[in-house]
């Protein structure tokens, strides 16, 4: 396996900060245009490069649909010493999970579907061949992880689909996540197929759920999830920096570059090269990339959605993604992470981690409160996730209202 889309709850951290970095980046223009200018939290985030070995890190603070406070630091590659912007491109991961979920709830409010609507429904010609325990399988199960699909593509499930398999195809990315929904939903009853639990009764976390929720987007609007992850989300919202994949193209230092360890030193890896860390077939589980504060319009839409304060999401539609539909008080929603209440407020907390080898991100966001938290990095480790974590635990009780 090449790459991964995971995702984590954020905790509390009682870590301390003690070394200083350098490569500090200016602050541009906020996302709303005629509120105050959002704080500089550069010097909040300088510290985190040195104590935690990461080569930049971005974050934003939302309140009450206004960034309040944002930043930049570091450098776009490991060893350069071209500065990060705060415009500048990270990957997000798993937190792309909730914009795969957000695309199917707009399709729900158009009428083209149902959230139990099943994968008998969505592919009745291949109803036939399907598994008898997939047939039943709803959208609502493939959005939070209960669809009885396995945790990633392992090669024996179904045999022969490994990663490298996907990333060799040729054929326009539709077929291949027809193709990919097609040996899933339709393989062979094996040992491993009937280990798996029965949809409906099991959280396992599966990019392949994912992947194939993107298939079935695809199946009833004709378009590919690309087209309208652009059309129905990028676009609309004005998320200009929005793309999928790794962000820097060829070996200009024009976007930051993805990074891994080596014997314990962090190792810039040429955009070509980390293109080879993922598959177009599942994008749809964690490769968007965007700079943080276009990230922020889509989650700002998510923090009013429920108050109507959203044009292109319906509020019974956002909290439909918002409830954990198998789960009491704390659970998986639909692309979120749910807990009732976290140490600084009494609403409902909705978080996401996103990890895929190179890159981590995380939000942790709470509706009551209209406030969230976006962080992310270009490069993936335990000290890495450590430092997403430490800069929201941070910035929360600095910024959230009443604090």
């Amino acid at each position: 396996m090449k790459f991964k889309f995971c995702a984590q709850v954020i905790i509390a951290t009682a870590l301390v900060v003690t070394l200083t970095g350098c490569g500090q980046a200016s602050v541009n223009t906020p996302v709303s245009t005629g509120a105050a200018q959002p704080q500089n939290i550069n010097d909040i985030l300088q510290p985190l490069l040195n104590q935690y070995q990461i080569p930049s890190i971005a974050a934003v603070v939302i309140s009450n649909g206004q960034i309040v406070a944002q930043g930049a630091v570091g450098e776009r590659k490991a060893g350069d010493t071209t500065s990060v912007m705060i415009n500048d491109q990270y990957l997000l991961g798993s937190c792309t999970k909730a914009m795969t979920a957000t695309i199917m709830g707009m399709l729900v409010q158009q009428g083209k579907l149902n959230w139990t609507s099943t994968m008998g429904d969505m592919f009745p010609e291949m109803k036939a061949e399907m598994l008898p325990k997939y047939r039943d399988a709803t959208i609502l199960e493939l959005l939070s992880h209960h669809a009885g699909l396995p945790s990633n593509n392992a090669p024996s499930i179904p045999p022969g689909t490994t990663m490298e398999y996907w990333q060799n195809l040729n054929e326009p990315v539709m077929q291949q996540r027809y193709e990919y929904a097609k040996d899933y939903l339709c393989q062979p009853d094996s040992p491993a197929v009937d280990a798996l639990p029965a949809p409906g009764t099991t959280f396992m976390y599966s990019n392949v759920g994912y992947s194939i929720a993107a298939a079935v987007e695809e199946k009833v609007t004709g378009k590919s999830w690309e087209d309208l992850m652009t059309n129905m989300l990028f676009k609309p919202l004005g998320m200009t920096t929005a793309g999928f994949g790794p962000m820097a193209e060829g070996v200009q230092v024009n976007q930051p570059w993805e990074s891994e360890y080596v014997s314990g030193q962090i190792m810039p890896v040429p955009p070509d090269f980390a293109s080879n860390f993922f598959a177009p077939i599942s994008y749809p589980a964690g490769s968007v990339h965007l700079s943080v504060l276009d990230w922020a319009k889509f989650i700002t839409m998510h923090l009013e959605a429920e108050n109507g304060g959203s044009t292109l999401l319906a509020p019974e539609t956002a909290k439909v993604l918002h409830t954990p539909p198998f789960d009491i008080g704390s659970g998986y929603a639909l692309g979120w992470f749910v807990q009732p209440d976290y140490l600084w407020t009494d609403g409902t907390i909705l978080t996401h981690g996103g990890d895929t080898d190179l890159d981590h991100a995380d939000v942790w966001m709470s509706i009551k409160d209209n406030f969230a938290v976006l962080v992310t990095t270009n490069i993936d480790s335990e000290s890495a996730q450590m430092a997403t974590e430490y800069a929201i635990n941070m910035l929360i009780p600095k910024f959230l209202p009443n604090q």
